[in-house]
């Protein structure tokens, strides 16, 4: 997925731009759609379920990023391992007699961070 960093770049422009700088839009988004599926497919098989993390890091990495997809991947990646990291630790501390899971934590974090950009989205719209 590291390799299509150029073409999600050029994505950006749009599918007509991309296609004009050389990239091949169906084979790519093909590798880049069977990548993310084998990597999530891992994960989840080994980590289990854990919700909210590959949906807030983008968003909150984007802006240091420079908005740079290419850019993104890595950064959400670090960032999104963090945030996990952080959670874990925090479920650990706050255990009680009944085990907390994990997705508690995110989706506190998580729920809020959607509630608030779909309000910020909402105004920009009107």
């Amino acid at each position: 997925m590291l390799y299509c960093g150029r073409f999600l770049n050029a994505l950006t422009l749009g599918e007509e731009t991309a296609k004009s700088l050389g990239f091949d839009v169906v084979r790519m988004r093909l590798i880049l759609v069977l990548g993310v599926a084998a990597s999530v497919g891992a994960a989840v098989s080994v980590a289990g379920n854990i919700g909210f993390i590959g949906l807030v890091v983008p968003h909150l990495v984007r802006p240091f990023v420079a908005y740079e997809p290419r850019r993104l991947l890595l950064a959400s990646g670090l960032v999104g391992a963090i945030l996990l990291l952080i959670a874990d630790i925090a479920v650990q501390s706050l255990s009680t007699a009944t085990e907390m899971k994990l997705g508690v934590i995110t989706s506190l974090v998580g729920a809020p961070f959607f509630l608030l950009l779909i309000l910020k989205s909402r105004n920009t719209l009107q």
